[in-house]
């Protein structure tokens, strides 16, 4: 199919696939999808919603990338278009493409057995069903004329209790005194958690959720009811949401109004009087006090619900470690954030002090005042102890996270909960929406229907693998403005030697990025630390928007990197030491193939590492870095002791793979080769950036004159002098040098002295400022 046919088409995106609120996870902005017909549910970011919601087969391909290079300012390639569709047809989004397979319904941890301390097991069989029949005989309750009468008399209730707050915890003093009474308080009020979760779904299920589990939990010895619900992000508003998370609430204050009126009926002496002014107490500060913005509590969902944040907790975690982490220089800080999120995250993380600060003091008072007077001065060292175990239940979580992630393989590591910027569709799950296979889906099948997806399929057997953030920038460079690498500040030291010196540089998004300089100028050490294999003594770096240090996983499943001394497996062949890595990725083994088929080397799949030539393992080196599909490619002296051809051969990969979006960062000693590949390039000489610009406008800063060289028995320097425009002539060797800022007027008069065609012209390169800017040499080179 030729190019114009391919962006002819028109593709479309089936009636049945939704689209979901826009969502806050850290400091990404993520979009939901939903299949309905397999219930697989996806997040995409901006520019992939972009070209999703106008997939309605009404449009080309052709128009939709009009649109998008307008409101992007960047246009799609055909290779991008390719991957982008391929993804929609092999995860079934497009018209007539086969349905995947239905995902299985989420669970917190898939194959964690049950044990005594923490477990669970389901209490209903079909929770849909069941759940279905309650929304029918509940159907008269949710009228809007009797949910206001409910929400009535909750409210009063609520202003009672408040009112009788004093007579209700004398009562529950009393009750206290008696360990039958309160144990049977208390199981009244474990009968009104299922209620709660009860009403939870219900709510869901009448703005289209779904219920799908219904069970029992246990943890260290506490058990309670659960009723999980999908969909909850697709209910529509934000104020049906904040309601489905409030529902559990307003049940049990309902589950409590029967009782007030008996309480308020009973004389004063009555003995279950106090028992049910204990109930009526401690129902109500319950389900006010799950209504606290308070992880894992109803209020917390509710409030990330009304802010469109996804998991708010993680965030203001992630949130603050930033923050301290650029206090003490040991990170990016937090320039990644706007001011919005900045002030969202750092007022949740007060509000949480504040409230974890008046909880424990108000259990503090509670103590007091119920203990005996020998005893209330206990309760003083509660809210300092509550605080210390509150701290290091905190500490413990977060080692385990840290070590789970260090256990976490690169492949997984890469899927976690925090996509990138605009991650590629399907690449990662929501958590709270349901997680559907992420897999790589295999090549669809081709239906003369859609040739769209079929050209989609070509690219991806030819390698191409990028999304449409893989794009060029119609501005000249062809690059966003993107930074995929910050260095800022970065200094290193060994003893006295000072490797960097206040290193600050950017390498955008899509951008050829090449590193120059003399040997022991600080490139391998800046290099180095970029990639997470050393720590800079001072400054930050992020990559790919989080800090390479300490050295974290899922950067690392996204990073490629090839070495000048590569290591190989020695005694394999090189197909089967790709595959070892591609298994060490946890990748499909076919990826091993396509690697070596790029770099040219697919001949050799059966020779052995250590009989390939040096050209054939630098080669070699390079497929592996190329494995995984890396987003960003570091690449030291790529074409070292390759042959011109296959010098040639590699230039072309390194093209395509800018062209499909990939980050590069190349270390080289050929200049031409860095004038030939690079956008920009980073001169680096005595530990500092002494020129960081395009190749062109480093040579044009030189202002330095044109060379023309031709035999020096066909014209004497004198001569040549005379001639207009001609600024020096001398002979060197037995050539005649001529030096010009006129080139096309010298090379006019010299045409009717000389053969013109023995008359050769020299501009200055990349090596002529490379020279200059690093003061070893003082002229320009033939």
């Amino acid at each position: 199919m030729t190019s114009e046919a391919f962006l002819a088409a028109r593709p479309r995106v089936r009636p049945d696939v939704v689209a979901g609120p826009t969502l806050v996870r850290d400091a990404v902005r993520v979009h939901l999808l939903k299949d309905r017909r397999t219930g697989q549910r996806l997040e995409v970011g901006a520019k992939e919603h972009f070209l999703i919601s106008r997939l309605d087969g009404t449009r080309s391909l052709a128009e939709i990338g009009g649109e998008y290079a307008g409101e992007f300012g960047t246009r799609l390639g055909e290779a991008q278009w390719g991957q982008m569709l391929r993804l929609l047809h092999g995860r079934g989004l497009l018209d007539g493409a086969p349905p995947p397979a239905a995902a299985s319904p989420a669970t917190d941890s898939p194959g964690r057995p049950n044990g005594i301390l923490a477990g669970r097991t389901r209490l209903v069989a079909d929770a849909p069903a069941l759940m279905d029949r309650l929304h029918r005989v509940t159907a008269p309750a949710r009228r809007p004329a009797v949910l206001a009468v409910l929400t009535a008399l909750a409210v009063a209730l609520l202003g009672a209790v408040a009112v009788q707050a004093g007579t209700l915890w004398r009562q529950t003093g009393e009750s206290a005194r008696q360990p039958v009474l309160l144990l049977a308080i208390g199981c009244v009020l474990w009968c009104s958690l299922a209620l709660h979760e009860l009403a939870h779904g219900l709510f869901a299920r009448a703005w289209g959720g779904r219920v799908t589990e219904i069970g029992l939990r246990w943890i260290l010895g506490a058990t309670y009811l659960y009723c999980r619900v999908e969909d909850v992000q697709f209910l529509g508003s934000r104020a049906r949401k904040v309601a489905t998370a409030c529902a559990g609430a307003f049940a049990n204050l309902l589950f409590l109004v029967p009782f007030y009126p008996v309480w308020a009926l009973l004389p004063a002496g009555a003995q279950a009087r106090p028992a049910l002014g204990a109930l009526l107490l401690l129902g109500a500060a319950g389900a006010l006090a799950n209504l606290l913005p308070l992880p894992p509590l109803d209020g917390y969902r509710a409030l990330g619900h009304a802010l469109g944040v996804a998991r708010l907790a993680d965030g203001s975690r992630t949130f603050v470690a930033l923050s301290l982490r650029a206090l003490l220089r040991r990170g990016p800080g937090t320039g990644a954030y706007p001011p919005r999120l900045r002030l969202l995250y750092g007022g949740f993380t007060l509000l949480v002090a504040v409230q974890t600060a008046g909880l424990l003091a108000l259990c503090g008072a509670v103590l007091r005042s119920v203990l005996p007077d020998d005893k209330a001065a206990l309760a003083r060292w509660l809210p300092p102890g509550l605080l210390g175990a509150v701290l290091l239940l905190w500490l413990l979580g977060t080692l385990g996270r840290r070590l789970r992630t260090r256990r976490t393989p690169p492949q997984a590591a890469a899927a976690g909960p925090t996509p990138p910027p605009d991650a590629l569709p399907g690449r990662s799950a929501s958590a709270q929406a349901g997680t559907a296979g992420a897999e790589r889906a295999p090549d669809p099948p081709l239906h003369a229907s859609h040739h769209a997806s079929h050209h989609a399929s070509h690219h991806a057997r030819k390698g191409t693998m990028s999304g449409p953030d893989s794009e060029t920038r119609t501005a000249p460079g062809g690059t966003t403005t993107e930074a995929v690498v910050t260095v800022d500040g970065v200094t290193k030291r060994y003893g006295e030697v000072t490797a960097l010196d206040g290193v600050s540089l950017e390498v955008r998004h899509g951008e050829f990025f090449g590193i120059l300089g003399p040997n022991g100028a600080g490139k391998t050490t800046l290099v180095e630390i970029v990639e997470g294999m050393r720590e800079a003594d001072s400054g930050s770096v992020t990559v790919l928007g989080t800090s390479p240090w300490p050295r974290d996983t899922a950067l690392l499943a996204r990073i490629g990197v090839q070495t000048q001394a590569s290591a190989f497996f020695a005694r394999l062949t090189a197909g089967e030491h790709l595959r070892t890595v591609a298994a060490l990725y946890g990748m499909d083994p076919a990826a091993a193939h396509t690697a070596l088929e790029r770099v040219g080397l697919l001949d050799k799949e059966r020779a052995r590492v250590d009989h390939l030539s040096g050209g054939q393992r630098q080669r070699l080196a390079v497929a592996t870095a190329l494995l995984n599909e890396p987003e960003l490619i570091f690449l030291d002296e790529p074409t070292a002791a390759l042959d011109p051809e296959a010098r040639r051969e590699l230039w072309a990969l390194l093209r395509s793979l800018r062209s499909e979006g990939r980050t590069i960062i190349c270390t080289t000693h050929h200049l031409d080769e860095a004038e030939a590949l690079c956008d920009r390039v980073a001169i680096i000489a005595r530990g500092r950036v002494v020129a960081l610009d395009s190749p062109r406008n480093l040579i044009r800063s030189l202002a330095a004159p044109a060379r023309l060289l031709l035999p020096a028995a066909q014209l004497s320097p004198e001569a040549a002098r005379a001639l207009d425009g001609v600024d020096r002539a001398a002979v060197e060797g037995d050539e005649l040098v001529i030096e010009t800022a006129a080139v096309n007027r010298v090379l006019t008069a010299l045409g009717d002295l000389v053969d013109i065609g023995t008359v050769t012209v020299r501009t200055a390169t990349l090596e002529d400022a490379y020279l200059t800017l690093t003061g070893t040499g003082t002229e320009h080179r033939r």
